[in-house]
Order: C-alpha cells, then structure tokens, then sequence
C-alpha cells in the first residue's frame, strides 16, 4: 500500500473516532441533564371536593343568555350554509386546467 492510501485511512479513522467522541459526549450530556432535571412524581389531589359557592351556581339569567348564545350561533352557521361557499369548488377545475387544442397527449395519464 502506498503513503497516500495509508494517509487517507489515518484521516477517515480519526473522522469517524472524532464524530464517535462528540456522539458520545452529547449522549453524557443528555443523560447528565436527565438525572439533574428528573421528572417529580405528581402531587395527589385532595379526596374531598371543593365547596361550590352560591355565585358559581348556574341563575336563570345565565340560563337565558347561554340559550341566546346558541341560537345566535346556530343561525350564524346557517347563513354560512347559504352563503354559497364551495360552489366553485363542487364545479370542478375551470377551462384552465383543460389540454389546449392539437396538444400531445400526457402518456402519464393513458392508462394500461
């Protein structure tokens, strides 16, 4: 074997070690960052529920707003609905998309 080959092969092999190194080291790292910042186990959440106070509880005012709120809604999505959106898109492709007239045939498109 001559010097060349030889010098090539001392090169690749201190490559491949010098990438192995840093791989390796990241990994250290990580591993190192992983046991500093461990996960905690989760606290338990007490038994018992929380008292419900008299203004968390649902009125009849509430009541009526939330029923306005979804009639509004509903009549939104209904004047959606009739506004016509993807008309053009239930058409189909427009004249542009047509092979213009005398153009060759696309052989990916024949089928065998």
């Amino acid at each position: 074997m001559s010097s060349v080959y030889v010098q090539g092969l001392i090169v690749s092999g201190f490559g491949l070690g010098l990438t192995f190194a840093a791989l390796g080291l990241f990994i250290l790292v990580i591993l190192g960052l992983q046991r500093l910042f461990a996960a905690r186990p989760a606290q338990p959440e007490p038994s018992e529920p929380a008292p419900v106070s008299a203004s968390a509880r649902d009125s009849e005012a509430e009541e009526i707003a939330a029923a306005i709120c979804l009639a509004l809604s509903h009549l939104r999505a209904l004047e959606i609905c009739e506004s016509g959106l993807g008309q053009t898109l239930e058409a189909g492709r427009g004249p542009w998309w047509r092979p213009a007239a005398g153009a060759p045939a696309d052989p990916a498109r024949r089928r065998s």
